[in-house]
């Protein structure tokens, strides 16, 4: 089977493409900028509004997605309006953002371009991923630094790791090859016409996380304070509005579709970003 992956390089992306490739698939992975030199892995560079899938494309794989661009919601439906133009069968990364019951711009866009895909009459997958998190893929370094590795990084570097609120905020984090297994799986088995949650067997406290990273000291930030500073490191007054809602999934049915089961968070994975 021949799959065209969009947004090849980013994180969740490019080990993406590496699995599918170890899996026996043909692999095209489209990226914007950053250059693509995964092995067994053909690179195709361009804008996913401005290609077409290469000559024997059998399924599209749309990883590609803007989370903080202040048009992040009309990129993210430009980008699609291209992907359903292909007229293939699409399986569509999206996020469990959907499911909050307060939602910024990003969760909003997120929400319409799911009803756009089952919408479509094209074969179609939905997978959700909560807080993909894993090792620095070996061959490659997205352009756009992974959430999950600047965090560690200053759980293992700061004496204080500042957190919106009280920290008790709820993420299911899921493993990067579990996400990405599942997708595979779902994909050998045949199933179409579905959407799954992906996330970690439980949820955990955000503050829980950070000292699991090895955070040694929690100072919470009041949202008023988070929203005058969140610009400087990239966060908009959008994200800041909902960044402590809880992010709860159930991974029961996708582990019963795919036949796999999602492992615990895994400090481990994060020890040498």
């Amino acid at each position: 089977m021949r799959l065209f992956v969009t947004g090849a390089s980013s994180f969740v992306g490019a080990h993406f493409c590496t699995l599918a490739s170890r899996s026996g698939l043909v692999v095209h992975g489209l990226h914007r900028r950053t250059p693509l030199a995964l092995r067994g892995v053909v690179s195709v560079r361009g804008e996913v509004a401005e290609v077409r899938p290469s000559p024997g494309s059998e399924v599209v794989v749309h990883l590609a997605t803007k989370v903080m661009a202040r048009d992040a919601r009309e990129q993210n439906r430009r980008m699609l309006d291209a992907v359903l133009s292909w007229g293939l069968p699409v399986i569509y990364a999206s996020s469990t953002v959907v499911h909050w019951p307060r939602q910024n711009e990003y969760a909003r866009s997120r929400v319409e371009d799911e009803a756009r895909v089952r919408a479509s009459g094209l074969p179609y997958l939905i997978v959700r991923p909560c807080a993909p998190y894993g090792a620095r893929h070996p061959e490659h370094t997205p352009a756009h630094k992974e959430s999950f590795h600047t965090l560690a990084r200053l759980c293992r570097g700061a004496p204080v790791v500042p957190v919106l609120g009280d920290g008790n905020y709820r993420r299911q984090p899921v493993h990067v090859d579990d996400f990405n297994g599942a997708i595979l799986a779902l994909l050998q088995r045949g199933v179409w016409g579905a959407s799954f949650d992906a996330g970690g067997p439980e949820p955990l406290a955000f503050r829980d996380i950070v000292r699991a990273l090895g955070g040694r000291r929690v100072l919470p930030l009041p949202r008023p304070l988070l929203k005058v500073i969140g610009p400087m490191a990239g966060l908009s007054a959008d994200v800041v509005s909902t960044f402590d809602t809880d992010d709860v999934v159930d991974p029961a049915p996708l582990a019963a579709a795919s036949g796999r089961t999602p492992r615990p968070f895994d400090p481990a994975a994060l020890a040498n970003v």
